[in-house]
């Protein structure tokens, strides 16, 4: 699947996964900020597990699945 956009072809379906990793980024982001004004220590526990977590699961569904 695949679309031109000015001239040029892109595969729509990496485009479609940039949007909901940036979408995801971003409510991560949120959750953070949130955790980090409640308990600094849970903020940082929260950063950490989460970015391995969510950096892992991205590589496995990359290579594995999509």
């Amino acid at each position: 699947m695949s679309g031109a956009i000015g001239g040029i072809e892109v595969e729509t379906k990496w485009v479609k996964l940039g949007l909901v990793i940036g979408s995801l980024h971003f409510a991560f982001l949120l959750v953070l900020l949130y955790l980090l004004t409640i308990d600094v220590t849970l903020g940082l526990a929260f950063a950490v597990v989460g970015s391995i977590v969510g950096g892992v699961t991205l590589m496995v569904f990359v290579l594995y699945v999509y």
